[in-house]
């Protein structure tokens, strides 16, 4: 059986990086933040959907939550969320 294929029947345990949870705070509109939630709650399910980057973040994926993007990068059952921010800083 393919693991894109047990995930969808598994949720897999999502880990915040302190990175990701100062960058979270920092969301005043109310909006934005259930976006946040909403997709890393899509992400539990198909961790896979995100896009794969290259170069200094191989191994890494991407999200987009207009305009910001989250980075997180999968380890076995977990799903590590890196970071959040606007997609012009996001990958510096």
């Amino acid at each position: 059986m393919k693991k894109s294929m047990i995930c969808c029947w598994l949720k897999m345990q999502i880990i915040f990086s302190e990175e990701f949870k100062k960058d979270f705070k920092k969301i005043k509109d109310k909006s934005t933040r259930v976006r946040v939630i909403n997709h890393l709650k899509k992400l539990e399910q198909l961790p896979e959907s995100g896009k794969p980057l290259q170069y200094n973040l191989k191994g890494h994926h991407s999200i987009r939550v207009p305009p910001f993007r989250i980075i997180y990068r999968i380890e076995h059952d977990k799903i590590i969320i890196n970071c959040f921010d606007h997609r012009k800083d996001v990958y510096k």
